[in-house]
């Protein structure tokens, strides 16, 4: 059983980022590594938090969606990944991506 959270937004992003890698251990394959790209836009890191923003594919690097709060499922729905935004990250910095589209 997993718990997911009451916020649309948090709970899909709670779904991708662990029910995915926990039934690839569960039967048995490896996860790779995230490719790590620009990511460009406007987000706020948390001091001493990682971040998940979702992103779509502007040419090589990534744009920050709006509509990345909690309650939202505006950035899930144009977004084509997750970026992991560090606590020190920066517009223009690469950050690893969860992808989420295929």
């Amino acid at each position: 059983m997993v718990g997911l959270p009451g916020n649309p937004y948090a709970a899909l992003v709670a779904a991708r980022t662990l029910l995915g890698p926990l039934i690839a251990g569960l039967s048995g394959r490896t996860l790779g590594p995230l490719p790590c790209v620009p990511v460009h836009g406007r987000a706020r890191p948390a001091p001493g938090l990682t971040r998940l923003v979702p992103v779509a594919w502007d040419g090589g690097r990534a744009r920050i969606a709006d509509g990345h709060r909690a309650a939202f499922l505006q950035g899930a729905a144009v977004g084509d990944a997750l970026a992991a935004i560090p606590p020190d990250w920066t517009d223009g910095a690469p950050a690893p991506l969860v992808l989420t589209a295929g």
